[in-house]
């Protein structure tokens, strides 16, 4: 099961912080291991059942308010 749209984690935590107002440095934090190696070729994602139909800046206006980090 997944949602309509493939992202990184990257632009889900500046939409987060966009959505919330809140300024915060992003940084990249290299992970090790098989799972992690897995996560980072997509092994997670599940574009041939996008069953979701919101965008997660359509949750996140609903969560805490459209416009608010504009």
């Amino acid at each position: 099961m997944g949602g309509p749209e493939v992202r990184t984690l990257d632009s889900l935590a500046r939409a987060y912080l966009k959505a919330t107002g809140r300024r915060r440095a992003v940084v990249s934090v290299p992970l090790w291991g098989k799972a992690y190696r897995g996560f980072r070729n997509g092994g997670h994602l599940t574009p041939e059942r996008a069953v979701g139909k919101g965008t997660f800046e359509e949750y996140l206006a609903a969560r805490f308010g459209a416009g608010r980090g504009a």
